[in-house]
């Protein structure tokens, strides 16, 4: 499975692109795509986020991009976006809480933490359905509001899926992985002091229910093909650990 995430500050109308999207979902190897607008306090951030089957459908679906079939979509990536946008990609990978350490989904070991190189930046990517309600509002914006003060935050907000009320997407960038865990030991620490969070859980009308760590990965756009902004991680000749 392939996860695409596009961030956009600059979305002036969402239903040209909601009307392309519906198309797009059509598509043979289209596991979901959907798009979210930040919850701040009059920001207009956007998330457009989708999963495939693998990388071929993803590359057959650009192709229809390329010839013209979706030009909202192209728009706003690869032309708006050039400036105030980025695209991730990642080999799509879940994760669950137990014993307090986010571990893969598919891994069967106990006591297995996030392990990763230390160097570079940490991406994490929630999607989940809720209960809405005004009081869940107000805590999902202090929150944001909150987080972002914390060492390390380089982007933290809540989104709301802009079809689906109650359906929600966080997304979180960190300076590196040990600013992550010192985040994610204070969230355990006030636990009890923040209180109830308000998202009771919802049944989902569409989309995944996902919890995904990731090292951070900025894709640009090139001759028709997507490569990695920083190459200095990646090789396609020779397999290596990396770091």
């Amino acid at each position: 499975m392939l996860r695409v995430l596009h961030t956009l500050h600059d979305l002036a109308e969402e239903a040209p692109l909601l009307t392309q999207l519906e198309q797009v979902r059509a598509l043979a190897g289209c596991d979901s795509v959907e798009l979210y607008k930040g919850l701040a306090t009059d920001e207009t951030f956007h998330v457009l986020t989708s999963t495939w089957e693998d990388e071929a459908s993803f590359d057959a679906f650009w192709a229809q991009v390329l010839a013209g079939d979706f030009p909202e979509y192209f728009r706003l990536v690869e032309g708006n976006a050039e400036q105030t946008g980025v695209t991730e990609f990642y080999r799509c990978e879940r994760f669950a809480l137990k014993n307090g350490a986010w571990q893969p989904e598919g891994v069967a070991e106990k006591g297995r933490t996030i392990m990763w190189p230390a160097r570079g930046q940490v991406r994490i990517v929630i999607q989940n359905a809720v209960q809405a309600s005004d009081a869940m509002y107000v805590k999902i914006r202090q929150e944001i509001i909150d987080t972002r003060r914390e060492l390390g935050c380089l982007s933290y907000t809540w989104c709301e899926n802009v079809e689906l009320p109650g359906h929600l997407l966080l997304e979180e960038i960190w300076a590196d992985q040990v600013l992550y865990d010192q985040h994610w030991a204070l969230r355990q620490h006030s636990a009890e002091f923040l209180g109830d969070n308000l998202r009771t859980p919802a049944t989902p009308q569409r989309g995944p229910l996902a919890r995904e760590f990731y090292r951070r990965q900025a894709f640009e756009h090139h001759y028709n093909r997507w490569q990695p902004a920083q190459l200095d991680g990646f090789s396609g000749t020779i397999v290596w650990p990396a770091s």
